[in-house]
C-alpha cells in the first residue's frame, strides 16, 4: 500500500511523469504553432515557404519526441531536446512572423523543467531562454519591428523577471525536495534501524518465550508428579495412622496383659514360698515319719495340688509370653512400614522415621524380654514337672516309708533346691515383666509422638497438594502469557526489510 501510494518518491518515476506531460504540452504548444502559421498562411499574412519549413520542423520534433519518450520514459534527454526545439521554434518565428504569445510559450517550458527538481538544469535553461529572449529582441529591432512602449519595456521587464523567478523557484523547489527526501531518508534509516532492534529484540523474546514455554511445561508436569506423590503420601500416612491406632489399641492389651502376668506372678512367689516352707516342714518331721506318715501322705497331696497349680499357672504364663512375642513381632513389622512411609515422605517425615526406629528398637527389647520370659517359664515348668515327679515319688516312698526314709529326705532335699529355684525364676519373671512395662509404657508414648507426627506430615501432604495446586495453575497461567508473547513477536516478524 505505501509503494502505491508514495510511488513519486523515486527520481525515475518523477522523471516518467514529467517526461509524459512535457511531451503532451509541448505537442500542443507546437500544435498552438502549427495552427498560428496555416492561419496566418490562409490570411496572406506569410510567407508559404517558412510555413512549410517551420512546419517540417515541428513535424520532425514531434516525431523525435515521442520516439525519445517510447525509448526511454524516464530519460532525461527528452526534456533537453524539447528544450532545444522549442529555443529554435522561437528563434525561427521571432525571425519571420511579429508573434507575440511565443514569449509565453518559452515561460511556460522553463515553468515545466522546475519540476524536475534539477537545479543546474533549471538554471541554465533560464539564462539559454533570456539570452533568446534578447535575440528575439535584437532581431526585431533590425526588422524595425520592435516600437519602445511603455507596455513592450514592461513586457520585456516581467519576461526576464519570470526567467529570474522559475529559475531561483527551480533551485528553491530542489532544495526543498532534497531536503524533505533526506529527511524522510533519515527518518526511514531510523525507522528501520529502530524496527531491526525491535525484531531483533522479538526474535529474542521469542526465543526465550518458546524456552520459558517448554520449562513451564515441564514445571506443570513435575507440579503433577509432585501433586500425586503428594496424595500417595497422604494416603500412606491416613494409613500409617489407622494402624498407628490399632497399634495403640494392642499396646494397651499388652499393657493388660504384663500387669495380669504380674499378678499371677507374685501368686507364683506365694505359692513357692508356701511350697517352701511345707517342705521345710517336711524335712523337720523326716525323723518322725515313720509316726507321721499320715501327715505326710496328706503333706504330699497338699504339694501335689500345688505344683498342678504352679504347672497350670506357668503354662497360662507361657501364653501370656507367646500372645506378647506375636503382639511384638507385629509392632516390629508396623515401626518396618512406618520407616518406609517416613523414607517416602522425604524431609518431613525425619522426625517420624526416629520414632519409628525408637519402637522398632524397643519392639526388638520387647521381643528378646519376652523370649526370656518363654525360657524362664519353660524352666519352670520343668522345674515343676520334676516337682511334681518328686511329690509323685514321695508318696510313693510313703507307702514304703521305713525302707524308703532316705529316699525321701533325698527327694526332698532335692524338692527344697527346686523350689529355691523355683522362686528365684519367678523373681526374674517379675523383674522381666517390670522391663517389660517400662518398655511398653515408652512404646505407648513414642506411639503417642508418632501418632502427632503422622498428623503434622499428614497436614504437611495436604498443604503440598494444594501448593502444588496453585503452583499448576500458575504455571498454566504463565503457559498462556507465554503463548501470547509469542503470537506477537510472529506477528511482528512481518515488519523485517
Amino acid at each position: 500500500m505505501g509503494e502505491e501510494r508514495f510511488v513519486y518518491r523515486k527520481k525515475e518515476e518523477r522523471y516518467r511523469r514529467m517526461n509524459r506531460f512535457n511531451l503532451i504540452t509541448v505537442f500542443v504548444a507546437l500544435m498552438i504553432v502549427l495552427a498560428y502559421l496555416w492561419l496566418k498562411l490562409l490570411s496572406g499574412n506569410i510567407n508559404r515557404v517558412t510555413v512549410l519549413a517551420n512546419t517540417a520542423v515541428i513535424a520532425f520534433s514531434v516525431i523525435v519526441n515521442f520516439a525519445l519518450y517510447a525509448r526511454n520514459k524516464a530519460g532525461t534527454r527528452l526534456r533537453l531536446v524539447i528544450a532545444i526545439e522549442i529555443g529554435f521554434e522561437f528563434l525561427m518565428l521571432a525571425a519571420q512572423t511579429d508573434a507575440k504569445f511565443i514569449d509565453i510559450t518559452l515561460i511556460g517550458i522553463l515553468a515545466v523543467a522546475v519540476p524536475y527538481y534539477d537545479k543546474k538544469f533549471c538554471s541554465r535553461l533560464a539564462v539559454v531562454y533570456a539570452a533568446l529572449y534578447a535575440m528575439e529582441g535584437a532581431i526585431r529591432a533590425v526588422k524595425g519591428i520592435l516600437v519602445l512602449e511603455v507596455d513592450s519595456v514592461c513586457m520585456t521587464v516581467i519576461c526576464y523577471s519570470i526567467f529570474f523567478i522559475l529559475a531561483r523557484v527551480g533551485s528553491i523547489s530542489q532544495q526543498f525536495s532534497d531536503h524533505a527526501q533526506g529527511a524522510i531518508e533519515e527518518q526511514n534509516g531510523r525507522q528501520e534501524a529502530m524496527l531491526t532492534d525491535i525484531i531483533s529484540i522479538s526474535k529474542t523474546v521469542k526465543e526465550e518465550s518458546d524456552k520459558s514455554t517448554g520449562l513451564v511445561s515441564e514445571l506443570v508436569d513435575s507440579t503433577q508428579t509432585v501433586a500425586r506423590s503428594m496424595q500417595e503420601i497422604s494416603a500412606a500416612a491416613n494409613t500409617t495412622a489407622e494402624n498407628i491406632s490399632e497399634q495403640s489399641i494392642m499396646t494397651q492389651s499388652i499393657q493388660e496383659s504384663i500387669e495380669e502376668t504380674r499378678s499371677r506372678s507374685s501368686q507364683m512367689v506365694d505359692i513357692a514360698r508356701e511350697s517352701n516352707i511345707s517342705i521345710q516342714e517336711n524335712m523337720q518331721i523326716m525323723e518322725n515319719l515313720k509316726l507321721h506318715s499320715a501327715q505326710i501322705a496328706a503333706t504330699n497331696e497338699q504339694v501335689t495340688d500345688s505344683m498342678g497349680k504352679l504347672q497350670n499357672r506357668t503354662k497360662a504364663v507361657g501364653e501370656i509370653a507367646g500372645m506378647i512375642l506375636d503382639i511384638s513381632g507385629q509392632t516390629n513389622l508396623l515401626a518396618l512400614n512406618a520407616s518406609i512411609e517416613s523414607a517416602r515422605a522425604g524431609e518431613a517425615g525425619r522426625g517420624f522415621a526416629v520414632v519409628a526406629d525408637q519402637i522398632r528398637q524397643l519392639s526388638e527389647q520387647t521381643k528378646a524380654s519376652t523370649e526370656d520370659i518363654t525360657r524362664i517359664v519353660n524352666e519352670l515348668n520343668e522345674n515343676a514337672s520334676e516337682v511334681v515327679h518328686s511329690v509323685k515319688t514321695s508318696v510313693g516312698a510313703t507307702e514304703n516309708q521305713n525302707e524308703m526314709i532316705r529316699t525321701a529326705a533325698d527327694s526332698f532335699g532335692k524338692l527344697d533346691q527346686n523350689i529355691s529355684e523355683l522362686i528365684n525364676d519367678i523373681q526374674e519373671i517379675d523383674y522381666r515383666i517390670g522391663n517389660l512395662s517400662e518398655s511398653n509404657n515408652k512404646i505407648v508414648e513414642n506411639i503417642a509422638h508418632l501418632s502427632a507426627t503422622t498428623e503434622q506430615v499428614t497436614a504437611s501432604a495436604e498443604q503440598a497438594s494444594q501448593l502444588s495446586e496453585r503452583n499448576m495453575e500458575s504455571a498454566e497461567q504463565t503457559r498462556e502469557a507465554l503463548s501470547l508473547i509469542r503470537d506477537t513477536t510472529e506477528s511482528m516478524e512481518q515488519y523485517i526489510a
